[in-house]
C-alpha cells in the first residue's frame, strides 16, 4: 500500500485581500462543481475563513462512488499528512513543560537503544525529525515498515520497535539535508510516548484536540464497516475509483505510523486546529506562548518548518503556511495567509493525481478570486 507524503509548497504570491467578496459563497460553490466534474473525485469540501470568520463554506458529491448518499459538512476527513502539524504542536506543548526538548538527541531520548544506535543518528535532534532533516529521509515503503510492526502488538511496542530498527540503520541521507521522511515524524511521536507514557493518539487528544474543542475528529479512515455514516476513501482499479470500507486494513497505513499522518475529523473541526496556528503568528493562540509558533513556523531547511511548507516574501517576512496530505485515497489541503487573516482547507475522498490536481485548482481558483496583490 503506497504511502504518499505529498506536500504542496506551492508558488503563490505574497498576499491575498482581506475582505470577502459577496459572492464568494456562489463563486465557491460553482467552482467546487466545475472542478469536481473534471477531476471525478466523489466528494470535495472547502472553505474559507477571512479575519476569523467563515466567509463561504460547502460540499458537493457522495460518501461513496456508485452511491446516492450526499457527503455533509459535517462529515470527517482523512487529513494524511496534514496531521504532522499537530504533531509538532503537540511536541512543542511538551517541550514548553520541559518535557521533551526540541534540541534534545535521539541517543539522549531513547537510552535504551543508544548502543545500537547507528552513529548518524546519536546527534540527530527531535527538531531534525520535524523538519525532515533527520538523515532518515525517505517517505517510507511499507514493504520496510511491515516486517517490523507485524512482529508486535500495540502500537506503542510497534513504534518502539521502529525506533530500534531504524536507528540501528545507517542513514539515508546526511544529516541536516532536507529529505521529506513520515518515519521521522514517527519517530518523533515515539519519542513523546517515552517520556510521557502515553500513546501518541492520547498525546494528541489531550494536549491538542481537548484544549481546542475538537470532537468530531479520530485517527484512521473514518466511519464503520457496512454503515455508509462517513465518506470512504478512494482506491483506483483498471480506471474506476472503488470505495475502501473503514475495517479494511488497506484503507489507511498502519495506525504505527500514526504521527506521519492518520488523523481525520470535520472541515469545521480542522479549522479549529488550522485558527490556531495563524493566531499563533499573531501571538494570541491557546495552545502555545509566542515563541513556541515561531518556532514552528520557522523554516529549517528548503521552505519546511515544524510540520508546515513555509513561503516568504522578498524581505523574509512570513506570506503562506501550507501542506497537502493523502495516504492515497483522500487529499487534504491547507493554506495560511498569515498577514492577511486568510485561511483556505479543502479535502477530498480520492487521493489519484487527479484528485491532488483538483486540490491545486480549487487553490488556484481561490486565490484569484481573492485578488492577490504585491
Amino acid at each position: 500500500m503506497p504511502t504518499r507524503p505529498l506536500l504542496s509548497l506551492l508558488l503563490l504570491v505574497s498576499s491575498v485581500c482581506a475582505h470577502a467578496d459577496a459572492a464568494l459563497q456562489g463563486f465557491l460553490e460553482q467552482t467546487i462543481a466545475r472542478i469536481r466534474e473534471d477531476g471525478h473525485p466523489p466528494a470535495v469540501a472547502a472553505l474559507v475563513q477571512i479575519n476569523g470568520k467563515v466567509e463561504a463554506r460547502t460540499v458537493a458529491g457522495v460518501r461513496e462512488a456508485g452511491n446516492p448518499v450526499p457527503a455533509s459538512l459535517d462529515d470527517r476527513w482523512h487529513l494524511g499528512s496534514d496531521t504532522k502539524a499537530m504533531t509538532a504542536t503537540m511536541i512543542a506543548r511538551l517541550a514548553e513543560r520541559g518535557v521533551l526538548g526540541f534540541d534534545e538527541t535521539l541517543a539522549q531520548v531513547f537510552p535504551g537503544v543508544a548502543a545500537n544506535m547507528h552513529a548518524g543518528f546519536r546527534d540527530v535532534t527531535i527538531r531534525q525529525l520535524l523538519s525532515h532533516t533527520s538523515g532518515l529521509g525517505g517517505g517510507g515503503k511499507m514493504s520496510d515498515f511491515l516486517p517490523v510492526i507485524t512482529r508486535h502488538n500495540g502500537v506503542r511496542t510497534q513504534r518502539a520497535a521502529m525506533v530500534a530498527h531504524f536507528l540501528s540503520r545507517p542513514p539515508h541521507t546526511k544529516a541536516g539535508e532536507f529529505a521529506y521522511s513520515n518515519l521521522g515524524f514517527t519517530i518523533a511521536g515515539a519519542a513523546a510516548e517515552a517520556r510521557t507514557g502515553e500513546t501518541w493518539e492520547q498525546l494528541i487528544e489531550t494536549e491538542v484536540w481537548k484544549p481546542l474543542g475538537i470532537k468530531n475528529a479520530g485517527f484512521g479512515a473514518p466511519g464503520k464497516d457496512r454503515k455508509l455514516d462517513q465518506p470512504r476513501g478512494h482506491v483506483t482499479k483498471d480506471g474506476k475509483l472503488t470505495a475502501l470500507q473503514p475495517g479494511d486494513p488497506r484503507s489507511d497505513n498502519p495506525a504505527a505510523i500514526g504521527p506521519a499522518g492518520t488523523a481525520n475529523m470535520s472541515l469545521g473541526d480542522w479549522l479549529l486546529f488550522v485558527q490556531d496556528q495563524l493566531d499563533g503568528f499573531h501571538g494570541r493562540g491557546k495552545l502555545l506562548k509566542s515563541e513556541t509558533y515561531k518556532i514552528l513556523h520557522t523554516p529549517v531547511s528548503k521552505n519546511y518548518a515544524l510540520g508546515w511548507g513555509v513561503m516568504r516574501d522578498k524581505n523574509g517576512a512570513l506570506t503562506i503556511l501550507t501542506h497537502m496530505g493523502s495516504n492515497g485515497y483522500w487529499v487534504s489541503d491547507a493554506r495560511i495567509y498569515p498577514r492577511h487573516d486568510v485561511i483556505v482547507l479543502s479535502v477530498m475522498n480520492a487521493g489519484d493525481e487527479d484528485a491532488m490536481a483538483t486540490a491545486r485548482a480549487i487553490g488556484t481558483a481561490l486565490q484569484d478570486k481573492l485578488k492577490p496583490f504585491d
